[in-house]
């Protein structure tokens, strides 16, 4: 029975295999079914097969990517796989029937809908009834639609299984490349310059316009007034130089000549006695105390070019949480890093030769550009050895005083470690001598310490040192004394005393640093000291940072307190941000506060709530900012306890001058900016200049550090705003981009030097070569066969100049493109045919390349090789 039992059991068992095998049969027979049913509904299609294609893009890279191919050589790309890995924006919505994200700008949104057969994108609807499936889940469109509809160009090649990609405007991975490219510029700043094939100078005008600047404000308090700003800027090229005039004006105030701000700049590298000039109201590092804007006059020596020196020191400030920073000296970008979640951040700053200028730029956590700029003093001069520096500044202070003020400064490179300077500084009105006297001196033994020391007669002397105990770790001491009952600063403490320590630390994916700083003050009476004590760490999407302030009155118990931020960036870009801010001393919570972001291709958006208990009251924020092509706008809304308020605000600029009567529209100031517009055309005479009848070549890729093209579909004029004046950029072209194999750029490398506030135009001529082929075969027993590596060489017609050579393939076939319209004669090498004891017929044969917009082919020159004792030519 036993076995009678597992004998039919074993039976049943493979009847139910049987079973489920014919059952899943028939399930598989009608889901393929269905999935052919469903395509051969969209495209008439009777088989599809899944491929693996890789997709190339140039200048950047490639990516893998599945595809679907039809019998009749059809390809079907999945959308949000494509877009995904290039960075464009794409959200899956209501089951993946639907994806969502914008194109090129945040403001030109698209959307996929597959149960209605569209794609909206901006305010066009595009109908996709047989080119858009759905497979596994998956939104596939067919690939030429994507050119139509995106602007995504799709080049299929099925024998490489490969696709080259190309956009008509900037794809998201190589605007990040592209940033990656300028921030990895650090050369610059060692005074590594890229060898160009042109170079193309200052453009002077006596006068040519212009730029413009504008931004609106309005902020409302419910309960009371509403308060209104606006302010307009232009900036021009006026006497070979830069001229900005900017106005504020605010309702709640009478308008007077402090809310204008106006300047003239004149820059040039090449003089030996002048090289910069400014007129206007004007910044100068000055010893005393200017409590009011300077307007007068600055001239320099100094070059704005950057010339490293040896050694560095640190700056520490603080900006947005998450926000990416960007240090500029002298316009160069020399560096980068990201804000922690308290706002804080720091430079690694190269000393350079000469007066030097510091530049801070702010961008956005959406990666949207938003730019702010700050200019920050340096503290040291070092000049190389026998250089001589001078600088002389002179105006007056725009108050009720009209104080008159001048500076005179000078400085020598004694040695290789030793810097000195000096000069005078003069303000009327000081209650003591209004001529200042000055000395500086400078002191570098080796490159991780650098001394300072400073001597303003009447006023202070001051000594700083500079010291990098290891690789990253910065000690920093500044001491200064001041002269008792000096007037020339507001500075009342007799004694200054300060001390830095800088600590970088990296462990695995764990990053962050630890900053120790101690002030001292000391007055006649009492001495006052402040602590600070900051640790930043990094892991991953978590960025916490943690404070401590402590300040107390000589032996007095401190009044200390303590910050505690935690932020942590989730995937679908929204960042949690709590914080605390607690009283160490009395072991009490001061104010708490939580926040959160969000950012899309809708804009920017914050809400957080904060409770203070000192003030006993609460605060709710919701803000709004949103990036428009032609302008930056925001919206600001808080209540508090009995309080309402609200506040709207809009930004943006103008650069005129553009060619064909394009006015470029940005968010970005454009006050002291340049632009170049590129005019690539075919130059058939080959004189590099456009003449009437050579057209414009439309052009999709341009490589210029710091910059980005825009390429307009109305025209092939190629525009790149946004680039600072008086600076060099470097212009790379490459003969790939060229839609026509027979056309080549003249020059592919350009050093240009930017025309402040205005586009500077620059003809790129192209020039057409042609081609020349034919076979180069050899005789033998009256039979002719092609034969490999012989060397033919190309020379003008009528000299022995060599043009060109190539050489012959394993079946004789020789190739070569790039000559330029002309007589030429092609001959084979005189050297290898004596070394193979073979004679050549024709001896050299005698050609045209004709002047052709498509370039001229010549497919005859053929070559016939025989034993020169043994055979004749068959």
């Amino acid at each position: 029975m036993a076995d009678l039992f597992l004998k039919n059991s074993y039976k049943s068992f493979l009847n139910n295999i049987r079973l489920l095998g014919y059952l899943f049969f028939f399930i598989s027979t009608i889901l393929n079914a269905q999935e052919k049913n469903q395509l051969k509904s969209t495209s008439t299609l009777q088989e599809i097969e899944e491929i693996p294609v890789t997709v190339f893009i140039d200048n950047v890279g490639k990516f893998d990517l599945n595809v679907l191919y039809t019998t009749n050589e059809l390809v079907y790309i999945p959308i949000e796989n494509l877009f995904r890995p290039i960075n464009i924006a794409c959200q899956p919505m209501s089951s993946n029937d639907v994806l969502e994200g914008f194109i090129a700008m945040e403001s030109n949104r698209y959307k996929v809908d597959d149960t209605n057969k569209q794609i909206t994108i901006g305010s066009k609807i595009h109908t996709v009834e047989k080119d858009l499936i759905k497979e596994t889940g998956v939104l596939y469109l067919e690939s030429s639609r994507f050119n139509e509809i995106f602007g995504i160009e799709l080049s299929f090649n099925f024998r490489s299984l490969s696709i080259k990609l190309k956009a008509n405007f900037e794809l998201p991975i190589v605007k990040q490349a592209r940033i990656e490219k300028m921030q990895s510029n650090i050369s610059k700043v060692k005074g590594d310059v890229k060898v160009a094939d042109t170079i193309i100078d200052r453009n002077f005008h006596l006068l040519k316009s212009g730029t413009l600047d504008w931004n609106v404000a309005s902020y409302q308090n419910w309960k009371g007034q509403t308060n209104n700003m606006i302010g307009l800027g232009i900036g021009a090229e006026l006497l070979y130089g830069e001229a900005t005039i900017s106005a504020n004006y605010n309702d709640q105030y009478r308008f007077n000549n402090r809310q204008l701000n106006y300047l003239w700049r004149w820059i040039d590298n090449d003089k030996k006695f002048i090289k910069q000039a400014q007129l206007g109201k004007i910044s100068v590092q000055s010893i005393s105390s200017l409590n009011a804007p300077l307007i007068g006059a600055t001239v320099r020596n100094t070059p704005t070019t950057i010339r490293k020196a040896t050694g560095s020191y640190t700056i520490s400030e603080i900006t947005e949480p998450d926000w990416k920073v960007e240090l500029y000296i002298n316009n160069v970008l020399v560096d980068f890093t990201t804000a922690d979640a308290a706002g804080n951040f720091r430079f690694k700053v190269p000393i350079v030769y000469g007066y030097t200028t510091l530049k801070l730029k702010y961008y956005g956590p959406m990666g949207e550009e938003r730019v702010e700029e700050r200019v920050t003093n340096v503290p040291y001069t070092v000049m190389p050895v026998k250089e001589f520096e001078y600088g002389v500044s002179a105006g007056v202070l725009q108050d009720s005083t009209h104080r008159k003020y001048g500076k005179g400064e000078f400085y020598y490179g004694l040695s290789r470690k030793i810097t000195v300077g000096g000069g005078l500084e003069y303000l009327s009105g000081l209650t003591e001598d209004n001529v200042i006297p000055f000395a500086k001196a400078t002191f570098q033994p080796f490159s991780k310490l650098t001394l300072n020391a400073e001597y303003a007669h009447g006023v202070r002397s001051r000594g700083l040192i500079n010291y990098y105990l290891s690789r990253d770790i910065l000690l920093e001491l500044d001491y200064s004394n001041y002269v008792e009952g000096q007037t020339a600063t507001l500075f009342n403490a007799s004694e200054e005393l300060k001390a830095k320590l800088s600590i970088p630390y990296k462990y695995h994916q764990l990053n962050g640093y630890l900053k120790l700083d101690y002030a001292q003050l000391k007055y006649a009476s009492f001495d006052f000291n402040y602590g600070y004590v900051m640790l930043s760490a990094n892991y991953k999407q978590l960025n916490a940072n943690t404070s401590a302030q402590l300040n107390w009155i000589n032996h007095q118990n401190p009044f200390m307190t303590n910050d505690f931020i935690l932020s942590y960036r989730l995937k679908n870009n929204i960042i949690l941000r709590p914080s605390a801010k607690y009283n160490m001393s009395d072991k009490t919570l001061i104010s708490y506060k939580a926040e959160i972001e969000k950012s899309s291709y809708l804009g920017h958006f914050t809400l957080s709530y904060e409770k203070n208990y000192l003030a006993n009251n609460y605060f709710i924020n919701l803000s709004f900012k949103y990036d428009l092509p032609f302008a930056r706008v925001s919206t600001v809304t808080t209540h508090s306890k009995g309080s309402f308020t609200t506040s709207e605000s809009a930004q943006g600029s103008f650069a005129f001058g553009g060619g064909n009567q394009y006015i470029h529209s940005g968010n970005n100031s454009s006050l002291g900016k340049g632009g170049l517009l590129l005019y690539p055309f075919l130059d058939i005479n080959n004189n590099g200049k456009l003449d009437k009848g050579e057209k414009l070549v439309k052009l999709s890729t341009v490589n210029i550090s710091g910059g980005k093209a825009i390429f307009s579909e109305k025209d092939s004029i190629i525009r790149i705003p946004d680039l600072n004046a008086f600076t060099n950029y470097t212009l790379t072209l490459s003969d790939t981009d060229l839609e026509n194999i027979s056309w080549r750029f003249k020059h592919h490398t350009y050093q240009v030097l930017i025309d402040p506030n205005q586009f500077k135009r620059i003809d790129i001529p192209i020039k057409v070569v042609g081609e020349v082929s034919g076979l180069v075969s050899r005789t033998y027993q009256n039979t002719s066969h092609g034969i490999a590596r012989i060397l033919v060489k190309f020379y003008e017609a009528n000299s022995d100049k060599l043009i060109a050579e190539t050489l012959s393939e394993s079946d004789g076939y020789m190739y070569y493109l790039g000559l330029k319209p002309g007589n030429y004669r092609a001959c084979i090498d005189a050297e290898q045919l004596k070394n193979l004891e073979l004679t050549a017929n024709p001896t050299c044969h005698f050609f045209t390349i004709r002047t052709l917009q498509e370039g001229d082919i010549v497919d005859d020159v053929n070559f016939v090789l025989f034993d020169r004792k043994k055979e004749q030519p068959i």
